[in-house]
């Protein structure tokens, strides 16, 4: 189950949602209308909100190398439920992605501007999370919380 929060294909979401249109209503998800799990320390009120609906907030800010474009990192990251329930986590050793081609829209967005060696917490509406259709443990229509520690940018 490692990584179905970020190593997803567009087309595989799309199939899923062609083959099995009852479980794919489309009903995205409102960060600023849910409650999260104290659990999470999540409070959208004392975070920035991006441009495509995402939010953000600095745990730790970082001092290395600015990320200011859409390529491959390296992050440690969790990425929980809005109830807290956790879906997906790679603490252990540095898990590459490519931001620009393989992580959830929300993940990409809320990482940009982070510095290496920062932590963040990003919320990310459905619509740029894993979308309309179910997706393992991930209910349609999900709001994620992602936890995210960036290690290195680049390979």
């Amino acid at each position: 189950m490692k990584r179905i929060a970020f190593v997803l294909l567009p087309c595989l979401l799309l199939a899923a949602c062609l083959t099995s249109p009852k479980e794919c209503l489309l009903n995205p998800s409102d960060p600023a209308t849910e409650t999260f799990s104290p659990a999470l320390g999540v409070n959208l009120d004392s975070m920035f909100k991006t441009q495509l609906g995402d939010y953000l907030q600095d745990n730790v800010v970082g001092t290395g190398v600015l990320l200011d474009s859409l390529q491959v990192v390296q992050i440690h990251y969790s990425a929980y439920l809005k109830d807290g329930t956790l879906i997906d986590q790679e603490i252990s050793t540095p898990f590459p992605i490519d931001l620009s081609s393989t992580a959830t829209l929300g993940l990409a967005d809320g990482m940009l501007g982070m510095n290496v060696g920062g932590q963040r917490t990003i919320v990310a509406p459905s619509a740029n999370a894993l979308g309309a259709c179910p997706n393992g443990p991930v209910p349609g229509n999900s709001t994620l919380v992602y936890k995210v520690e960036l290690l290195q940018i680049g390979t």
